[in-house]
């Protein structure tokens, strides 16, 4: 081989390494952009990350407020459910002496009435 097509061949193969660096400095380029958009990705993530992490904040709190509302509600229930049986309880005691109270009305009466149609007999005679 002669000194000149040495040199073709050197001349050739340094073209070649310099398109090779050159698709290599455009994929790196690429790279780097890709990188970039990465990055912004990551910050955006850590950010909704941030904002799932309150919105977890709150809805834990939400649910602690929830059960203790719920659990005061059932303690109410429960209180009104037993002065419902003692307020029943005195209307029963209360119906039973008025009751009583009405039979012996009743029977008042009727002797009233008796001794009356007893004396309107002994007028009529």
């Amino acid at each position: 081989m002669s000194d000149n097509d040495l040199l073709v061949v050197i001349s050739e193969m340094l073209r070649k390494q310099d398109q090779q660096a050159e698709k290599l400095e455009i994929h790196s380029q690429i790279l780097n952009q890709h990188t970039e958009i990465l990055n912004e990705h990551t910050g955006i993530l850590n950010q909704h990350t941030g904002i799932l992490n309150e919105h977890t904040g709150i809805l834990k709190e939400t649910n602690q407020n929830l059960r203790q509302f719920v659990d005061i509600s059932i303690q109410q229930f429960q209180q009104q459910q037993q002065f419902n049986e003692r307020f029943l309880s005195s209307l029963d005691q209360l119906n039973e002496r008025f009751s009583g109270s009405f039979n012996q009305q009743n029977q008042f009466n009727e002797r009233f009435l008796n001794k009356l149609d007893d004396i309107e007999k002994a007028l009529k005679k």
